[in-house]
This record gives structure tokens, sequence and C-alpha cells, in this order.
């Protein structure tokens, strides 16, 4: 197995940070938090005309048939810089179920185009995850079916076309429905949340017909799983970027603080706290190109991408909080950029599953194995 980044994705990594850390510097995410939008429409079509909002698309339904490789690469890209942006949730887990679906074309083509924002709406208000934590029904009715519930931390629902939610329709195992509902038959509320993210709870109460449903009735986790193994390994890669770029931030900042007559970053337990960093950044890297190569060559790849994402998970915390140990009191500060990793970090550490969820999914993969 060779996980090393070809030229090619080098090439593409290199591309994005040029273009993120242009268009959408730090003092950029700050505006964008406190902005109504929270996203930058314009960079938003830029992706779109550099083919970045379907870049795993096959090329048999419109796409340029990338890689995942070729998406970790752009998310250590986006986690370097925390773009903010609904790109995780439109053109990577709408947009690869939609292409697995082979239905809703146009919905595909126009997410791709930059003229759709797909936001899935996954998350109960309990918390938890997976197709067993899936509870919001859909009642079957004479010409469809009847959805009422609510789901939470939905990101840009404010500015999305559409929701892609899971609903409850049979009992488990799966028993889980995919559906497409307009964003005008949902109601949206803003949450307010540490990240500084745009995140709300969204609050259905629609008739649906049967053109609604996508995929297969009680059969959705099935479709939906893979584009969420997909996500989760470049959440991965996004903790990979934040990484590295705290560890550029902490390393600068040992040199330049004197302390005792001579800089921090001569006292061996600083030191530490970078090497704990870099520690942390190369094996959630080796993880999430182990898990991604697998995906790209078909193989199965469930254990490793739990072995990714929960590892991730835990690091996210662990290279934030090197950093403000390095930095002590400063980085708490608002006008530091430290802060706004650590922020970011822990939506980073929860969502899609946290390291609980995913230690189980390996620990679970090892009794079948037994």
């Amino acid at each position: 197995m060779d996980i090393t980044l070809d030229d090619h994705h080098q090439d593409l990594g290199r591309v994005a940070r040029h273009l993120f850390e242009t268009r959408s510097p730090l003092t950029t995410v700050r505006q964008l938090e406190e902005s109504d939008r929270g996203y930058d429409p314009d960079l938003w079509h830029e992706m779109a005309g550099l083919d970045w909002l379907g870049l795993a698309v096959p090329e048999g339904q419109g796409g340029p048939g990338g890689s995942l490789l070729d998406l970790v690469a752009l998310y250590r890209e986006m986690g370097r810089t925390l773009v903010p942006s609904p790109h995780l949730g439109t053109a990577v887990i709408a947009a690869d179920v939609l292409a697995r679906s082979g239905s809703r074309h146009e919905l595909l083509a126009s997410i791709m185009a930059g003229t759709s924002i797909v936001t899935p709406a996954l998350l109960e208000p309990d918390g938890a995850w997976g197709p067993d934590a899936v509870t919001l029904p859909a009642r079957r009715t004479l010409d469809g079916f009847a959805l009422r519930g609510t789901k939470l931390l939905v990101p840009y629902a404010h500015v999305a076309s559409q929701f892609l939610v899971t609903a409850r329709t049979a009992a488990p195992p799966d028993g889980v429905t995919l559906f497409v509902v307009d964003a005008a038959d949902a109601r949206v509320e803003k949450l307010p949340n540490i990240a500084g993210m745009p995140l709300f709870a969204v609050s259905f109460d629609v008739e649906l017909g049967p053109e609604s449903v996508l995929g297969a009735v009680d059969q959705g986790w099935q479709l939906l799983s893979p584009a969420l193994d997909r996500a989760g390994v470049l959440r991965g890669a996004e903790v990979v970027g934040a990484g590295e770029k705290l560890l550029d931030l902490s390393v600068d900042y040992a040199h330049q603080r004197k302390q005792f007559g001579r800089p921090i970053g001569q006292f061996q337990a600083v030191q530490y706290l970078c090497t704990d960093i870099a520690i942390a950044t190369h094996l959630t890297d080796l993880f999430v190109r182990q898990a991604a190569w697998r995906l790209d060559q078909g193989l199965p790849a469930r254990r490793e991408v739990a072995l990714a994402k929960g590892y991730a998970s835990r690091a996210a915390q662990v290279v934030v909080h090197r950093a403000h140990e390095v930095h002590a009191g400063v980085a708490f500060m608002l006008e530091s950029d430290v802060q706004l990793y650590t922020r970011r970090a822990k939506h980073w550490e929860l969502d899609l599953g946290d390291a609980r969820y995913h230690d189980e999914v390996v620990a679970a993969g090892l009794e079948l194995a037994g």
C-alpha cells in the first residue's frame, strides 16, 4: 500500500493554499463569523469554476472523476486556513449521495455549478450518532410521507436550497429513509456555538410525495453511509491542516517570546509541546491517507475510517491544547489566531461521530473478526 501523495496531489494542495490564503485569510474568517451569510459566495463560485464542487463525482455523471485523495489535499488546506464553506455538506455528502442514487441529476449538476447548496440535516436533538440514532418520524400517507420533527446543528441551513434529511420509516436495522426537502418547507433557527459556525435547528412539518425519497425506502443509511465515511476522513484532513498551521504558529512564537533572557523555544518543556503537535498531526495524516487510499481502491475501509476519524477527534484537542500551553494566556485573547483553531476544533471533535463512537465501531469489527 502506497499512501504517498503524488505530484498531482501536491500541486493541487499548492493551488488550494494560494487561493485560500489569498481569498480567505484569517482576517476574512473573522469577518465571516460575524456576517449573516457565514461564507463567501464569490469564493464558492470560484471553487465551482475549478471543478472543486464535484471533484470526486464520476465523469459519467458530469464530474471530473477525481479521487478522495484529491479531496484530502484540498481539505488539508481548508483546515489550515479555516475556510468557512458549505463544501463538506454539499459537495461531499450530498453530491456523493446523489451520484450513488443515480437520480436527481439536475440537482447534482446545480451543486457542481455552484447554484445549489444542499445541506444534510442528520443530527437528532439527543446528540446521538449513527443509524439507530435516527428518530425523526416520517409517517406514511396515501400520497407519500408526513415529515414532522427537528434536526440540530445543521450547517449553513440559512442559505440552503434543499435539505438532505434522514428520517425513521421502519424499525432498525436501517429503517432509515432519505428525503430531499425544499428549504421553503422548513423553519430554521440559528444556534449559538463555540465554533463560530453558522449552525441551525431545522424544523419540518410537511407532506412529501414519493419523488422526495432518495434511494430505496427503509434503506437510506446504506446509501448515506459511504458519503459519511468520506466526510469523516476529510474532517481528519482538516485537523491535519490545522495542526500544521498551529505548529508553525507555536514554533514562531517560541522563537520570539523571551523569558529568563532567552527564547522560550530553548527550554525542553516547550520543545516537547511543539513535538506533541507534530506527532499528533503526523499520525492523523497517516490514518487519513490510509483510509482515503482504501476507499479509492474500493477496498473495505470501515475500520480504517473509524480509526482516522476517532484519532482525528482526539488529535484536534491535543494540537490546540499544546498550542495554548506554548502561547500561554495570550492565546485565549480574541486577537490571537490560536483561539480561532481552538473553537473550530471543538466542532471537528464531535461532528460526524466523536472518538467514542468510532472506538465502538473498531471494537465491533474486532469482535466479528474474533
